[in-house]
């Protein structure tokens, strides 16, 4: 339920936060995933980042289903990868411009929870 009541601009922070952690979390899970006996707190603490990796997995996933390839790369590119808009229509040939405009559509369409 928690998420469905998020708005469209908090939806795309929170998409945003866990992207910027993504990589990092991804990199722990790797270094945990082994390890026979973990305290409680680091526990939860796996558990949550895991959460957090599925999130941007899955959100990747809708974009990729609903608007494209490109558009998942493109948006993997600007989040995760952390690369600018000028460098993204730079390497597709398109201008900073369509590539705001593409992104802006492409998240309205799978975060914008009010549009259902």
């Amino acid at each position: 339920m928690g998420a469905d009541m998020m708005d469209y601009k908090e939806s795309l922070e929170a998409f945003k936060a866990s992207c910027r952690a993504y990589r990092n979390e991804k990199e722990n899970l790797v270094r945990y995933k082994n390890v026979q006996y973990l305290n409680p707190l680091t526990e939860q603490l796996v558990k949550f980042m895991k959460e957090d990796v599925d999130y941007v997995d899955r959100t990747l996933e809708k974009i990729e289903k609903q608007c494209g390839t490109n558009a998942k790369l493109m948006i993997f590119l600007l989040f995760v990868e952390e690369r600018t808009q000028v460098d993204i229509a730079h390497e597709f040939g398109i201008t900073r411009r369509q590539v705001q405009y593409s992104m802006d559509k492409w998240l309205h369409a799978v975060l914008d929870y009010k549009e259902d």
